[in-house]
């Protein structure tokens, strides 16, 4: 068992270097923190800061950072919230919204040819393996 879980470790290490590297080259106008952020908000709609991190399993503080960096572009942009008074509800812009959409399409020309070639049980497999991976750290770290 410990040799099929250092297997796959090192291939997440390995896929997760490929994977950085087309970033670079598919988000050349937008880093990864900030490609994430506007993917949630294109997926479920404006949301807080706080709802954010919660979706992403990331601290608040690192998600308001990130939209810190994303307001002054104006990629997105922040509305009262009726449901809390100092909790702003985050929103794409219509640049934000553009530009989301272009990096998706530049991601899915370069994926799709990849994605005809893996079997779609597989890639499920693949996707509850690594889920399940994510939540025993998950809880490895709320432990320690």
């Amino acid at each position: 068992m410990q040799q099929e879980f250092d297997a796959l470790v090192d291939e997440i290490r390995i896929s997760y270097h490929f994977l950085a590297n087309l970033a670079d080259r598919v988000h050349a106008d937008i880093d990864p923190p900030g490609r994430a952020v506007l993917e949630h908000l294109t997926r479920h709609g404006a949301a807080t800061v706080p709802q954010i991190a919660r979706a992403r399993q990331v601290s608040r503080q690192h998600i308001q950072s990130i939209v810190n960096n994303l307001l002054p572009r104006g990629l997105v942009e922040t509305t009262p919230n009726p449901a809390h008074r100092r909790s702003h509800l985050i929103e794409l812009t219509n640049t934000g919204r553009e530009l989301i959409q272009e990096v998706i399409e530049r991601e899915r020309t370069i994926i799709e040819p990849l994605a005809a070639t893996v079997n779609v049980d597989g890639l499920r497999n693949a996707t509850t393996t690594l889920a399940a991976l994510r939540a025993g750290l998950n809880d490895l770290v709320e432990r320690s």
